[in-house]
């Protein structure tokens, strides 16, 4: 075979469909579409060569769904320059005829006034017209004039010397909606630094000049970032319902789907806090009510917190918030964060048994996502499903000890139903709602702590007199030995 030959195998290997360097990409509608990507534009989309067919097919940011476009552009190194919108810190007051005025707080010439400062324009307002005064943030160009926010930005960013600083002063104003501002910086970006970022600093200035022609697009975009940012979800979707009506052949309808990504995002999310905070206080009320029934025993009171109390939470979330109880299950498995709460069994820990009671320690299991990932990576597929089975087996031996305790205690002191009769509704639902957190397995219990035991201060026996009037050493009735009273924190 000659060398010309072997140029022109190499050559028909090399363009063979087969051995492209291809990928798999998904449409809004669910199709995985499999070839190479031969062209990408930011701003558009791109143009894909099929392996199956050969064939081009060319698919616009709005075919796909927000996350294969973020994974797509993010694959081409369009990733941690992401414009964050430059918010400030602002006043807003509740007027007592219902209206709320905002703006950056002033000093007020005028005693018994407050003033407020909105694009160059100072307003006062009697205080005694004012029903509250409440702090928050703001985007920068509702109260700040072009020139004020570009000198807020310099002074934040610094005083641009180079291609590097004329970048991050043009990012920066592209996050402030000072487009013609980021337009120029840059240009003189590039024209400092012709090797910075060339082929992003390209694909900026192409989305730019778009966004200044289309003025009007890119207002209405704007508002509806303003909207979500103030958690209005709703009319976010009827104004990206009104814009895909208004504009349907528009140039920024890459941007509009991300928006809409966004927006169920962080609505989702919106709606998880607020079943969190509320899956809370329907438990506050619902165990409130058991420790008030004069008629509950305390082997029904642990049946129905096992049972029954986090599924009537579910029900009335449900009606609560217009959702079906699975959606609000699945919101409530998902929820991140939160406040951790500490709940105590006080002297009611000798009910649990000794194993249980005594199991000090954390209990969250929790690890850092990085590790995790690369563990992941390591470890045999049968070998992560074993590993989960532990786990899961783990919390739930933890659970059913929780549910009936274990070890034997001394008999000095009450038994848990003469406990349970005698206690005030106070210290009943404070013992329910710890061992809720630890038997219903729907709270994340990070720890157990020990705290000295009230009665003897953790020795285990109280002095006492026998019938020679000796001096002796008895089992202490309220932690029967325990020494200790159990305290969970969990989240």
């Amino acid at each position: 075979m000659t060398i010309s030959s072997l140029w022109a195998l190499a050559a028909a290997l090399l363009l063979s469909p087969v051995l492209m360097a291809s990928e798999i990409v998904q449409l809004r509608d669910g199709t995985l579409v499999h070839g190479e990507i031969v062209s990408f534009d930011e701003g558009s989309g791109i143009t894909l060569q099929r392996v199956d067919t050969g064939g081009v097919v060319s698919f616009s940011w709005e075919h796909l769904p927000a996350s294969e476009v973020k994974r797509i552009k993010a694959s081409r190194g369009f990733t941690g320059e992401d414009v964050a919108l430059y918010t400030v810190l602002a006043t807003h007051l509740q007027l007592r005829n219902g209206t709320t005025e905002t703006g950056l707080r002033v000093d007020s010439d005028r005693e018994g006034y407050i003033a407020l400062q909105r694009r160059g324009q100072v307003d006062s307002f009697p205080k005694s017209q004012v029903a509250s005064l409440q702090t928050g943030r703001v985007e920068g160009r509702d109260v700040l004039t072009p020139d004020a926010l570009y000198l807020r930005l310099i002074d934040e960013v610094g005083e641009p010397v180079d291609g590097v600083g004329h970048f991050n002063l043009a990012l920066a104003c592209e996050g402030a909606g000072l487009l013609e501002l980021a337009q120029e910086h840059f240009l003189t970006a590039r024209e400092l630094d012709g090797e910075l970022k060339v082929e992003l600093i390209r694909a900026k200035l192409a989305w730019l000049q778009i966004k200044i022609e289309d003025a009007a697009e890119t207002e209405a975009l704007a508002d509806i970032r303003h909207r979500l940012y103030r958690k209005q979800f709703e009319l976010c979707a009827e104004l990206v319902a009104g814009f895909k009506e208004r504009y349907p052949h528009s140039r920024q309808l890459a941007d509009l789907v991300e928006l809409e990504g966004e927006i169920e995002r962080r609505k989702r999310e919106h709606r998880g806090q607020g079943i969190a905070s509320a899956y809370f206080t329907l438990l506050d009320r619902r165990v409130t009510r058991l420790a008030r029934d004069a008629e509950m025993t305390l082997d029904v009171a642990r049946e129905l917190l096992e049972s029954a109390v986090h599924e009537e939470i579910m029900i009335s979330l449900g009606d609560d918030f217009q959702m079906p109880p699975e959606v609000v299950q699945e919101l409530w498995d998902q929820r991140q964060g939160g406040s951790v709460r500490s709940f105590g069994y006080g002297t009611g820990t000798f009910i649990l048994g000794k194993a249980k009671a005594l199991l000090f320690g954390r209990f969250d299991e929790e690890v850092d996502e990085g590790e995790a990932e690369a563990a992941d990576v390591e470890e045999d597929f049968d070998d992560l499903v074993e590993r989960v089975k532990r786990q899961r087996q783990n919390q739930a031996d933890r659970r059913q000890a929780a549910r009936r305790g274990s070890g034997a205690l001394d008999d000095e002191g009450p038994t848990p139903d003469e406990w349970w009769a005698q206690q005030p509704s106070e210290d009943r639902q404070r013992w329910l709602l710890a061992y809720f957190a630890e038997a219903s397995g729907q709270l994340r219990v990070l720890e157990a702590r020990a705290r000295n035991c009230r009665r003897c201060d953790a020795r285990g026996y109280i002095e006492g007199t026998n019938e020679d009037d000796e001096v002796v050493q008895v089992t202490c009735p309220v932690c029967k030995d325990l020494k200790f009273e159990r305290l969970v924190r969990c989240r």
